[in-house]
């Protein structure tokens, strides 16, 4: 038997589409265990208890990916990231079955393979390299494949997640996206895209709400949201320093300093009393190692 455990993310921050990723002390923990067959534990949701499995067809996609069978696996799960809100859950479901299929072939971890085939299962590397690698994450694509850049964001800033009762599916998110964009927003979105990093590293809070200031894709997302502003303002008037959509949502990420948090989850506890939705606040601390493989 052996565990991979998966932190949390947020993608985008605000203006790094598909390209910044911050990863989480949240986690989902997936256990396996030898078995004549493939069976999904009762530990997931009944949906989830299928061949559509996205932990088992990653694991079977991954092993094609390096020429190797296994008898079969029995797969657990304990489940500590919302789905479907912004917080890379599938992300942690795709890197657990890849990161298996090598131990389950008693083969060590080829990290750039399992990283380049974890994200071309999502499409997308953004989610996949910070919950990967942890820290701060920058990722692109290139002709050999995909690949990342890790940082860790300074140590005075906070993370705080505003999470609703409802979700939003990642496919409903970009179907709201427009067919092309102007020269002038593009220029935007690179300016603060790379401001976002500096400002994150260096401690600039001043230049953070700059920094998430996208053109991209969250003018067309937030319409989605229900009671985004109002999350917003409070967390403007609560002195959080940016305020963004988690991944493609419908989770809204602020970033504060550390000294700030507890005052502002204890604010939050009275300002929700006015929302229409139930939304909870949760603080997230950077998880700096990214998802680890853990043997007994």
């Amino acid at each position: 038997m052996f565990q991979v455990k998966v932190p949390a993310s947020t993608a985008n921050l605000g203006c790094g589409f598909d390209s910044l990723g911050i990863g989480f002390q949240m986690y989902n923990t997936f256990t396996f265990r030898p078995h004549a067959g493939y069976k999904i534990g009762d530990s997931f949701a009944e949906r989830h208890r299928n061949d559509r499995n996205m932990v088992l067809t990653s694991l079977k996609t991954a092993l094609k990916k390096i020429g190797r069978t296994i008898e079969g696996v029995q797969i657990d799960i304990e489940e500590n990231i919302p789905i479907s809100r912004g917080l890379g859950s599938s992300a942690t479901c795709i890197i657990a079955g890849v990161m298996a299929a090598y131990e389950l072939c008693g083969m060590p971890v080829d990290i750039a393979q399992a990283f380049d085939i974890c994200s071309g299962l999502e499409g997308h590397a953004d989610n996949i390299s910070a919950a990967m690698f942890g820290g701060l994450t920058i990722s692109y694509h290139t002709k050999s494949g995909w690949q990342y850049l890790k940082q860790l964001p300074h140590e005075k800033y906070g993370f705080c997640v505003f999470v609703p009762n409802f979700r939003l599916s990642t496919s409903k998110a970009r179907k709201v996206l427009p067919p092309s964009l102007s020269y002038k927003d593009g220029i935007h979105n690179i300016a603060r895209a790379a401001l976002m990093v500096s400002a994150l590293t260096q401690g600039k809070s001043d230049m953070i709400a700059d920094g998430a200031d996208d053109r991209l894709h969250q003018p067309y997302r937030i319409p989605l949201i229900d009671e985004y502003k109002k999350i917003e303002q409070f967390a403007q008037k609560a002195g959080v320093h940016a305020v963004f959509i988690s991944g493609a949502g419908p989770s809204i990420m602020g970033i504060a300093d550390k000294t700030d948090m507890q005052r502002l989850l204890k604010d939050f506890q009275e300002a929700k009393r006015d929302f229409r939705h139930r939304w909870q606040a949760i603080a997230l601390d950077v998880d700096c190692e990214g998802a680890r493989l853990i043997k007994e």
